[in-house]
């Protein structure tokens, strides 16, 4: 007889149970489906603020390029109408993997900004490039050949390979223009 009301209390505990994890994750679908256009509206402006950091601009419009090896999405700067430029963001390893740099490039081919979106650099290795000027280098600097640490930009010393990093970011940022530029005159041609 005891065996019975065992089984009985687990079988009524695991329903208890079963009727509280639904109704948790009921109330968790619904919360996400009424935060999720709020989280994708907030995380929208904070990426256009981003790319603002690298490129002085009203609105930016997505777009894909093919690299040959895979697609790629780039954004159009548009100024009072005008397309004033172009941003990249590129994934490059600098002490670690995982470093994102974001690339401005204006119309006429020079780099307008460089800023680090993401990294798993070991802490303060962003910061330190960033405040020893790395960032700031860049501007100004032609898209139109790969810009080489050492000669074209000065690293930061103790900070070698996030600086390498970084370079490594904008010279994909400057691959991705190219194509771009192909791709843009290709079109007025046709």
């Amino acid at each position: 007889m005891k065996n019975k009301i065992d089984i009985k209390e687990i079988v009524i505990s695991a329903v208890i149970l079963a009727v509280i994890a639904g109704g948790v994750t009921t109330a968790l679908a619904a919360t996400n489906t009424l935060t999720a256009p709020v989280i994708a509206t907030i995380t929208e402006q904070e990426e256009t603020k981003a790319r603002q950091q690298v490129i002085d601009a009203d609105s930016f419009e997505k777009h894909t390029l093919d690299d040959g090896e895979k697609q790629v999405t780039y954004y159009t700067a548009i100024k009072n109408g005008d397309v004033v430029g172009y941003v990249f963001s590129v994934s490059s390893t600098g002490k670690s993997s995982g470093l994102v740099v974001m690339t401005g490039i204006s119309a006429n081919g020079s780099i307008t900004g460089v800023s680090v979106t993401s990294d798993n650099e070991t802490a303060g290795y962003v910061d330190k490039v960033k405040n020893a000027g790395l960032f700031d280098r860049f501007s100004g600097k032609a898209a139109s050949k790969n810009l080489e640490l050492g000669t074209d930009i000065d690293g930061v010393s103790q900070a070698t390979k996030t600086s390498k990093g970084v370079t490594d970011g904008v010279n994909k940022a400057i691959e991705y223009y190219s194509i771009c530029i192909k791709e843009v005159q290709n079109d007025d041609r046709t």
